[in-house]
């Protein structure tokens, strides 16, 4: 029974750590020109492939259609390079607790699989069995509020360090009217109503506010 108490905190523990770590991955290396990204061809490619490819593609059209397997690889991590990434770090965690690095290595590989069934389903639709969720949504909503505000929502999975770090953004009339058409939000006759003289100067605003962070 210890062992396995012991094994659910230190899950809750490292999932809570993962959500910084992808916080600051997504936020740092794909989002701004660092030193590490003006001096390692790894990280440059890895700002300009997020901000020039993935922003710009879904910044006008949050979806599109599915592609076959190994086209993806923009909006795909890859399991097998984090696990990898991740063993470093389980080799220090590794001399305070064995089972600690081991669950690491399963925090890891279960945010990348997760990012991977949630980010393309986001992106490129297929109606996979749990796009009808709550949660997903939810998840869903954040996610495209990222790609209108993209100083905004950097978590894609495990969403805690976006609130604590007070970074989440309310969405608009136009946000609202987009996530509805989506499916990603429900909304009544009357709100609809509401919405329904959204107008293509608050539209141009939006773009004037992508184009200047984008281009930081």
């Amino acid at each position: 029974m210890t062992f396995a108490l012991q094994g659910i905190g230190w899950f809750v523990i490292l999932t809570v750590i993962m959500s910084f770590v992808e916080h600051f991955s997504h936020r740092i290396v794909m989002h701004k020109k660092t030193f590490l990204s003006k001096h390692f061809k790894i990280f440059k490619k890895s700002l300009d492939h997020h901000v020039a490819r993935h922003h710009v593609q879904y910044y006008k059209s949050f979806t599109d259609e599915p592609v076959p397997p190994g086209e993806d690889r923009h909006i795909r991590l890859s399991i097998r390079e984090g696990f990898l990434e991740a063993l470093p770090i389980c080799a220090i965690i590794a001399t305070m607790s064995i089972q600690a690095a081991v669950t690491f290595e399963i925090v890891v590989c279960l945010h990348h699989y997760l990012w991977n069934k949630i980010h393309i389903e986001m992106h490129k639709p297929e109606k996979r069995f749990f796009s009808g969720w709550p949660l997903y949504k939810f998840h869903a909503r954040h996610h495209f509020l990222h790609h209108r505000h993209p100083d905004k929502n950097f978590n894609v999975v495990f969403l805690l360090a976006d609130y604590v770090f007070g970074v989440t953004t309310k969405p608009d009339r136009s946000d609202l009217k987009a996530m509805h058409e989506l499916g990603l939000l429900d909304l009544s006759p009357a709100e609809l109503l509401a919405l329904a003289d959204v107008d293509g100067e608050m539209r141009r605003e939006a773009d004037v506010k992508q184009e200047a962070v984008l281009s930081r």
